[in-house]
């Protein structure tokens, strides 16, 4: 049998003791979100939730030796994509959800990254005076021409598509424009409760309803 670091064992006592404690337990993604931004939700949920973050592996094994006192809580491995971490509380799920979400915040494009919905540019005056700005609009295909004095896009443009990557070009104008398409914050991917898996497209039903 292969030798198992110390520290991995006592890392999954520590994610059993918090999956054993809490009610309600689910699979966050923090892919993306900087330390600064990650250290002030943690803060703003401090006393309400818990979130530690592990390797994928060890939080498998945690599930799994946890399953005989909450059935079916294993299914959770199935939703872990990007940077994981479980996420512990005695909230209602839908609640939880809808904390998380309202506490994401827009941030920039950043060339790579890939656009979770179409990113558009809108019509209007981009308040830039007539200059090279005109052609690095026209070059990524914005539609922009003068008009009284400043360089006005003409119509509303998708300059990514959902599921595209974001170019360097398109990062660059869209932060010239102050525009900020994406959204930052904890990803809520399914919560345990009671023996049954909530994932987030039914976690963003409205809680009342």
């Amino acid at each position: 049998m292969a030798h198992v670091a110390e520290w991995k064992k006592e890392e999954v006592i520590e994610l059993k003791g918090i999956i054993d404690e809490y009610d309600v337990v689910g699979i966050v993604d923090l892919l993306n979100i900087p330390a600064k931004q990650l250290q002030e939700m943690r803060k703003n949920l401090k006393g309400k939730a818990v979130i530690r973050m592990s390797k994928k592996n060890l939080i498998d094994l945690a599930l799994e030796d946890c399953n005989a006192s909450k059935n079916n809580i294993v299914d959770l491995s199935g939703h872990m994509d990007g940077q994981v971490a479980i996420i512990a509380t005695e909230m209602n799920p839908f609640k939880l959800y809808k904390i998380l979400e309202d506490s994401k915040t827009s941030a920039p494009a950043k060339p790579g990254t890939v656009a979770p919905e179409d990113i558009v540019v809108p019509a209007g005056d981009t308040g830039f005076e007539p200059g090279p700005f005109l052609g690095e609009l026209q070059q990524v295909g914005i539609p922009a021409k003068i008009d009284k004095g400043k360089i006005v896009v003409q119509k509303d443009t998708v300059v990514v598509e959902a599921g595209e990557t974001v170019s360097k070009d398109v990062a660059a104008t869209l932060s010239r424009m102050e525009i900020n398409p994406m959204e930052v914050g904890i990803d809520l991917k399914a919560v345990y409760e009671d023996e049954a898996i909530y994932t987030s497209d039914v976690l963003a039903i409205d809680e009342e309803q």
